[in-house]
């Protein structure tokens, strides 16, 4: 089998990955991870368009927002203590690592997963 990677377009940038190892408690609290990827968002001058969100039963919380750049997104799972983060943003190369920093200082994960091969540089 051929493996082939991802890589962002020079136009842009996008990082996706699954953070592991954050305190439970944060990813049931829906409204802290909204603020969070809010303000981090707000930060980082994207224009925020639209938010969609959706609370699961027992737990667990997506919140996907639509960017004049393009989008982000953060996906819970409590159960596992892990959370998936995507952001992609098409102003320029780059763009997306100030505000992935920012989630990542706020989540304080022990471990992160990279699902993009150019995103391997953030560590």
């Amino acid at each position: 089998m051929t493996q082939i990677y991802h890589q962002s377009p020079p136009v842009g940038q996008e990082i996706s990955c699954v953070m592991k190892g954050i305190e439970s408690s944060l990813l049931k609290n829906n409204s802290q991870l909204k603020k969070i990827l809010l303000k981090a968002l707000k930060e980082c001058n994207f224009k925020i368009l639209k938010l969609v969100s959706h609370n699961f039963t027992p737990h667990g919380f997506t919140i996907m927002a639509l960017l004049s750049e393009s989008h982000a997104a953060i996906h819970s799972y409590p159960e596992y203590s892990a959370l998936y983060f995507s952001l992609y943003s098409c102003r320029g190369p780059k763009d997306a690592e100030k505000t992935f920093k920012i989630i990542k200082k706020k989540l304080n994960p022990k471990k992160i997963i990279f699902l993009k091969n150019d995103s391997v540089l953030l560590k």
